[in-house]
């Protein structure tokens, strides 16, 4: 069979590398470039998907969630989260790929055939594989996804915080949250996602920490969910971002991104892809249950009241990949999570159409 794939990330190069004859179209000129994301994954998903640690730059046992003004929570993690060379990993992935056009953006798809910014026409093709992560420009056709627009830099600091710290603060972030991650001794990463002036917030958030940027700033659309209800329209296929495969909590998707695409290519290979469907449908509904807590937490701004009535906490992240299950761990090994638990009754009590998602 004949597959096209769209985007050169992980999505598109883990499906390409594993289905072993695809033509990947890649707007632009480098694998890797330009940044995206932060980075973040955890051990287990990093071993599952198969990162190799020559990629990890950087590991992490503790997590604090924090307003600054005072308030925080802790998280120690029961297994490490990792930073990972996001553009090294595309270039890893590249290597497994034999076809890999560079420096062409598809601008239109028409039956079994796409059409490339220099005029070309390719095809015709059995399958096109939407691998075009957040920015979704013909994925968004299929399904709506939640997208902010995201911002992030390094800088160097004399501030004295380790980790990774997760800032939810409404000065910063309206509609989702800030982080601040430590890369080296003095040296860390913040950014923030939210609906408009991330510009201005990102420098508000350095500025807070003494930071000087070491680099240009970064960033894209930062994902929320949910994941869409149909994977396969047709002769597309969608994978990664482009299918809504992020954590609602976190925007985290790289693994994600592997491990869709995976599945996506091990189908259509054998000439079932509805199996793609099939294969991935408990891991949709555990992101649409952390989406719905997505829409409670940040939608209410419910994150503020919990870390507020939840001051001081210790508790054990037993899962980096399941919010959900770290939240549920923490509320059952703290008394005072029962009023928290109250408070959210009450909003499902006069908020029942949130449930629709299911």
């Amino acid at each position: 069979m004949n597959i096209a794939v769209i985007g050169a990330g992980p999505a598109g190069l883990s499906f390409a590398s594993k289905y072993g004859d695809a033509d990947v179209f890649e707007e632009h000129k480098e694998v890797g470039l330009p940044r995206h994301c932060t980075g973040l994954v955890s051990g287990s998903a990093a071993r599952r998907v198969g990162i190799p640690n020559s990629l990890i730059l950087n590991q992490y046992r503790e997590l604090t969630v924090t307003d600054l003004e005072g308030r925080r929570i802790y998280f120690k993690m029961r297994d490490s989260v990792l930073l990972v060379d996001r553009p090294g990993l595309e270039q890893w992935l590249a290597e497994g790929v034999r076809k890999l056009y560079l420096g062409k953006r598809v601008v239109n798809i028409s039956k079994n055939y796409i059409y490339t910014s220099d005029g070309s026409k390719h095809g015709p093709y059995d399958y096109i594989v939407l691998a075009e992560g957040s920015a979704r420009r013909f994925a968004r056709a299929y399904g709506h996804v939640v997208r902010l627009p995201g911002l992030q830099v390094d800088v160097k600091s004399s501030i004295d915080i380790h980790g990774i710290i997760v800032v939810y603060n409404q000065k910063l972030s309206k509609a989702y949250f800030s982080w601040i991650v430590e890369l080296d001794k003095g040296v860390f990463r913040v950014g923030l996602a939210d609906v408009c002036c991330t510009v201005e917030k990102l420098n508000k958030l350095v500025k807070l920490i003494n930071g000087q940027p070491i680099d240009k700033p970064f960033g894209g659309g930062v994902l929320a969910g949910p994941p869409l209800k149909r994977l396969i329209t047709g002769r597309v296929t969608l994978v990664g971002d482009a299918a809504g495969f992020v954590k609602p909590l976190s925007g985290g998707g790289i693994t994600l991104a592997i491990y869709s695409s995976q599945m996506a290519a091990k189908a259509i290979a054998r000439g079932t892809p509805t199996l793609y469907e099939d294969d991935t449908l408990l891991l949709r509904l555990r992101l649409r249950t952390a989406f719905l807590a997505f829409r409670i937490l940040y939608g209410w701004r419910f994150v503020e009241r919990a870390i507020h009535l939840l001051n001081g906490g210790e508790y054990v992240a037993v899962d980096y990949d399941d919010h959900i299950k770290t939240l549920l761990a923490a509320a059952l090994t703290d008394p005072r999570s029962i009023r928290v638990v109250k408070e959210l009754l009450r909003y499902l009590a006069s908020n029942r159409n949130i449930f629709h998602l299911f």
